[in-house]
């Protein structure tokens, strides 16, 4: 990105060298010289600023902030800006976002004015001159509406980069109930569960019986009881089926193998089912809550 970036100032930079000190003259040599040094200083800024060294990044900013080419100093001083906002130097950040806003409005004014010159010299120029103007006119306005929506954009950024993050919930108090998985484990139910799960995953697999899905509802009524009580206290919407699922998906079991537990071979039972739980869990406790329960899936 810095390598672009320094491509295409170069190329501004050229022609926006300011050439002061009354009727002195500076060679095309001489302005392309400074124009490239200030052009290193501002990439090498931007490079260290990447980088996290912001004291080095600031020397060459600054450098750079003294350009006389009026893109590079906008650049600069925007950059400065940022940089002291990162390091939480608010009171010396604002100097530097006003300096950037004058110098992006002088290169909006030179635009402008750049553009009332090319007006005037249209009514002099036949046809085929006034449609390559109109053409220039066309690419300067471009120029000053990609400026302003750059700037605004960078406003919202940096507006959005010191907005306070909200925490994330803390699921640490769900993390016990990994010691009753541990605990199901042993069952008998379950042996008969992993050993169903070896069958293809086809229409004619057997599954668990009416008979033995009830067995299995009562084994896990049994070793997770505090796990769904606590379930159905914080989700009340979460039906008997979804906190079956839960439960089942607290184990190193496949959706093949869940499924052959509700009495099916079809997997899309519990695609269907898990995608009703989350939306239910989104609502208090958001995305970690689910990923922690079906982090076997």
């Amino acid at each position: 990105m810095i390598t672009l970036l320094a491509a295409g100032l170069c190329l501004l930079a050229v022609g926006g060298v300011s050439c002061g000190g009354g009727s002195r003259e500076i060679s095309s040599v001489a302005v392309d010289s400074l124009a490239r040094a200030d052009t290193l200083a501002l990439v090498e800024g931007l490079r260290l600023y990447e980088e996290g060294q912001y004291g080095l990044a600031r020397e060459h900013l600054l450098e750079s902030s003294l350009s006389g080419s009026t893109y590079i100093r906008a650049e600069s001083f925007l950059y400065l800006n940022a940089l002291e906002m990162e390091l939480g130097n608010y009171a010396t950040a604002r100097p530097y976002l006003e300096r950037y806003h004058t110098e992006a409005m002088q290169l909006l004014r030179r635009v402008a004015d750049s553009e009332g010159q090319m007006t005037q010299q249209v009514a002099r120029l036949d046809r085929r001159h006034k449609l390559l103007i109109g053409t220039v006119i066309g690419v300067g306005m471009l120029m000053i509406g990609a400026l302003l929506f750059l700037s605004e954009r960078r406003q919202r950024f940096w507006a959005k980069q010191n907005e306070p993050v909200p925490p994330s919930p803390d699921i640490s108090h769900w993390k016990p109930y990994l010691i009753d998985a541990e605990i199901f484990k042993q069952t008998a139910i379950y042996a008969e569960i992993v050993e169903l799960a070896q069958q293809p995953a086809n229409r004619s697999a057997r599954v668990l019986t009416v008979t033995r899905q009830q067995v299995l509802d009562q084994e896990l009524a049994a070793v997770f009881a505090d796990f769904a009580a606590r379930l159905r206290t914080d989700f009340p919407s979460l039906t008997t089926g979804d906190v079956k699922l839960c439960c089942l998906s607290l184990l190193p079991l496949s959706s093949f193998s869940r499924a052959l537990c509700f009495g099916s071979t079809e997997t899309n039972i519990i695609k269907q089912r898990k995608h009703q739980i989350k939306k239910k869990l989104a609502a208090t406790q958001g995305h970690e809550l689910f990923e922690f329960i079906f982090s076997n899936c």
